[in-house]
């Protein structure tokens, strides 16, 4: 994350959020030794990581790579489901953080259905990325929110 010092979030809603991260990267790191793709789904996972590091402190993330970008907008959507009451503040959060940004292109590969156990198929995306796409999903973006 960019280190510059991000609004205070509600402890319900950084809790709800940490929920939802933890499930996903738990999710993640099931499938790291079945997978043809452990280093990706290593760094997927460390992705989910350091935006929980966030959350912790009750700060909002401010993703910078391609990577944080998609598993906070996973992480808002997941949290989305859950019953919290969380008064419209994940969609302030999303507006906030992630409008246009690179993960509304990545987000669609790898959607799973409604009967699968995971919320996301990093695999799939992982098997759609070439070798310069899988370094970009990692890399900072430049200050115009394009990956360097």
């Amino acid at each position: 994350m960019s280190g510059k010092e991000s609004p205070v979030l509600q402890e319900r809603i950084a809790q709800a959020l940490r929920d939802s991260g933890d499930r996903l990267a738990d999710q993640v790191r099931a499938r790291i030794p079945h997978s043809p793709r452990p280093v990706f789904l290593y760094y997927v996972a460390q992705t989910f990581d350091a935006l929980d590091a966030a959350l912790a402190a009750r700060r909002l993330p401010d993703p910078i790579t391609p990577a944080q970008q998609l598993c906070l907008h996973l992480i808002l959507e997941q949290a989305g489901k859950s019953p919290a009451d969380t008064d419209g503040e994940l969609d302030r959060i999303r507006a906030a953080v992630l409008s246009h940004g690179v993960h509304e292109a990545l987000a669609p590969i790898g959607r799973t259905g409604p009967k699968s156990a995971d919320a996301y198929d990093f695999v799939a995306l992982g098997d759609a990325l070439n070798a310069h796409g899988m370094s970009a999903f990692f890399a900072p973006l430049e200050s115009g929110r394009l990956v360097a």
